[in-house]
């Protein structure tokens, strides 16, 4: 009875995740409840003795009643709501297989939608260097070195033959020290980031400086062209009007006082304005120049690359941000897969970037992998619409990871093991890069066969996911309390390979 109670708590928290729409979860619960309920009695009235092994198929049997109910709701539900579209076939086929939480279950419960021999490219003697991955992480600051090696060695260990690194200068040589197959370029130094900050706010704090002190400096009266008159102030003849009004008015101004001494005041208040003016607009351009110089060090690789990873050990520093805002938009227009874990998550999150995120909503070849306090700070997807019309992927981390689009939803519900490292999370998105970056290679530009396949793209990083969580089991079997992400690395390479020995048994 404790392991019925057992496995059916379990069952439920992974079916109730959010995502699974609510009628479905309250239809999984009832199913869930009755299982209990009957369990409870089979125990708890008189029967003859019973071996483990026969009680354990009793319980086999209801389990799989159980769970062949629960997804036959969650069928009926989804089938009832595409109804409204007319697409009830279409959504019947979808939902058919939506049991298929585990790698083995592929196998078992075969979709039409995705393929598992579609997921790596075929090793060969005519391969050449890149044939089977090239991709990039942008990431690396002077306090964060190992999340970008993690990305790109995940990678790297998956099979991909190429991985580059575009990170802050300060990082480059110890990411460079990790490993001698990674490409490490530095395209920014925090350092002049960080002088170049400085140096505006000062600016801005003078400028408003004598801003504040304008109530000294007004006029009593001027023509403002409108036969109308009032005071004006310093900020108001600076920042109203275009240079050579601002000097008629100063004309005006001057006429109207008859202090020499406060007359040299008001001339020298507002040469100093506008020198600081001058000042911020130059350094402003400066800024841009360095940002646009560090843009193009990543674009200039697009052409080359399958897929670009933007965010692992990025730090959150505001013309990093600028720099990658104009990475991911460059990327849009590009038509490049773009994995956005981490940091990048963050800047998302923030005002400024409100659009950019809705546009990457939008973008398919974009997929988002948010743990629990990155998913909440980030904007509700019904803030922009419907929340079952974002275009993208979003892989939701937990005990269950569940991978989304749309209203389709695929949870992972791989065992791993019992330790959360740091750096499990980077490595997930190198992962995700690998698989994305084959995806791109064997959909050949959108003219490959995989276009019958309409969740090819879901279903590569759904075995993403199972890739890392059956590597973090392996690894904390072996290291247990010990554990780290360069552990779960080293067993990547071991598990890519079963999961192709099991696709060529089938």
């Amino acid at each position: 009875m404790t392991l019925a109670l057992s496995y059916a708590v379990n069952s439920l928290r992974r079916h109730m995740h959010p995502k699974v729409p609510l009628l479905s979860r309250q239809k999984i619960a009832l199913g869930w409840l009755f299982l209990i309920g009957r369990t409870t009695a089979f125990c708890l009235s008189p029967q003859p003795p019973q071996s483990s092994a026969v009680f354990e198929n009793s319980l086999s049997h209801h389990r799989h009643s159980a769970r062949a109910a629960s997804f036959e709701s969650y069928k009926q539900m989804s089938t009832s709501r595409s109804s409204n579209n007319g697409n009830i076939a279409e959504a019947a086929t979808m939902i058919d297989q939506l049991p298929a939480t585990k790698w083995a279950d592929v196998f078992t419960h075969q979709n039409p939608n995705y393929g598992p021999k579609y997921l790596f490219p075929p090793l060969s003697s005519s391969s050449h260097k890149g044939s089977h991955g090239r991709i990039a992480i942008l990431g690396g600051s002077d306090k964060y070195t190992g999340a970008p090696y993690y990305a790109a060695q995940a990678a790297l260990n998956c099979g991909v033959d190429l991985a580059t690194i575009f990170c802050a200068t300060e990082a480059s040589v110890p990411i460079k020290c990790y490993s001698p197959e990674l490409m490490v370029q530095g395209i920014y130094s925090i350092e002049q980031f960080d002088a170049l900050v400085e140096e505006e706010e000062a600016l801005l704090q003078e400028l408003e400086k004598y801003k504040h002190k304008n109530n000294l400096i007004t006029v009593d009266t001027y023509d403002s062209g409108d036969d109308t008159t009032s005071n004006i102030s310093l900020d108001k003849l600076l920042l109203e009007h275009n240079d050579s009004h601002n000097e008629l008015i100063q004309n005006e101004l001057l006429k109207n006082v008859d202090d020499a001494k406060k007359m040299d005041e008001i001339v020298n208040k507002l040469e100093k304005v506008k020198q600081l003016q001058e000042s911020l607009q130059e350094l402003q351009e400066r800024q841009l120049g360095i940002i646009l110089n560090s843009v193009q060090d990543v674009v200039s690789m697009f052409p080359t690359l399958h897929a670009l990873c933007v965010g692992p050990g990025l730090g959150r520093h505001p013309l990093v941000f600028k720099v990658v805002q104009q990475v991911l938009q460059r990327g849009m227009e590009s038509n490049l897969t773009l994995i956005l874990d981490a940091d990048v998550l963050f800047m998302l999150s923030l005002g400024d970037y409100r659009e950019l995120y809705k546009e990457l909503l939008e973008y398919e070849r974009c997929v988002m992998t948010p743990n629990v306090m990155e998913m909440k700070r980030l904007p509700s997807l019904s803030a922009f619409g419907d929340e079952n019309d974002n275009k993208n992927i979003i892989v939701a981390k937990g005990h269950v990871d569940a991978i989304s689009r749309g209203d389709f939803v695929m949870q992972c519900d791989e065992e791993g093991g019992l330790k959360r490292s740091g750096g499990i999370g980077d490595v997930l998105a190198g992962t995700i890069s690998a698989y994305m970056a084959w995806y791109t290679i064997l959909d050949g530009g959108g003219k490959g066969e995989l276009q019958s396949l309409k969740l090819q793209r879901e279903f590569a990083v759904w075995s993403a996911c199972c890739t890392v969580k059956r590597a973090t089991k392996l690894a904390f079997e072996n290291k247990r309390r010990a554990m780290s992400s360069r552990d779960v690395l080293g067993q990547i390479c071991g598990v890519i390979d079963n999961m192709e020995e099991d696709i060529e048994k089938c």
